[in-house]
């Protein structure tokens, strides 16, 4: 029997992601005022994350821009999200001095973020080079989002009752498509618009022609 490499389409997805990160650093800011700053941190870290898989998407949709030999357009989004939020969700269930149960927490945290990018090749939304570039990029918000919050965890309580809201989540999503937001439309229009375009660049051509040829009219891709 095959993967279901749907179910991991939500844990990546930016309609899931960012209220937990939300959610989540409000939670851990109002129980600890110490955590304030680092909590903002955080939000700075995976807010640059988000604006550069956005940056990449409109100027390729716009411009066309990419690395023909490396079939690379943009970042991964799903893998970019995935990775910037579970490893650092995870590793704050563990208070600071379990050092060796935090580090367990932290790469399993990285392996639900490494799964979310290969189900993305899988399910054709983007190419190995693609999830790679967005591995590297959400590793690096991680990173920074885990040195940011090393000294501290997510009080018990409120997050217990995250984790049960979304075992309930991913229980409904086992048996039901999960809802996405049409940002890929709207960043394909914003794209078009600002080259002064008729229609964006279509991803599938491109791979396909060469670079001089590229300013082409095309459809806006799958």
């Amino acid at each position: 029997m095959g993967w279901r490499w749907e179910v991991f389409i939500a844990p990546g997805s930016a309609l899931f992601v960012l209220p937990l990160v939300a959610l989540l650093g409000v939670v851990l800011a109002t129980g600890d005022r110490s955590a304030r700053g680092p909590v903002l941190r955080w939000w700075c870290v995976v807010a640059v994350a988000v604006a550069l898989v956005a940056a990449s998407k409109i100027a390729f949709y716009g411009w066309g821009t990419g690395i023909h030999a490396w079939d690379l357009t943009c970042f991964s989004g799903h893998t970019v999200m995935a990775l910037a939020f579970w490893p650092v969700a995870l590793a704050l269930l563990v208070p600071p001095r379990r050092r060796a149960w935090r580090r367990a927490a932290t790469v399993i945290g990285f392996a639900c973020g490494l799964l979310v990018g290969i189900s993305r090749i899988h399910l054709g939304a983007h190419p190995a080079s693609e999830v790679l570039a967005g591995t590297l990029l959400g590793g690096a918000a991680a990173a920074c989002g885990l040195h940011a919050l090393r000294h501290h965890r997510w009080p018990p309580v409120p997050t217990v009752l995250t984790g049960l809201a979304c075992l309930l989540v991913a229980a409904w999503l086992s048996r039901h498509p999960a809802p996405t937001l049409p940002s890929e439309r709207w960043l394909a229009a914003i794209g078009t618009a600002l080259a002064s375009r008729d229609v964006p660049v279509d991803r599938h051509r491109w791979r396909h022609e060469a670079p001089s040829s590229r300013d082409r009219n095309m459809s806006l891709p799958r």
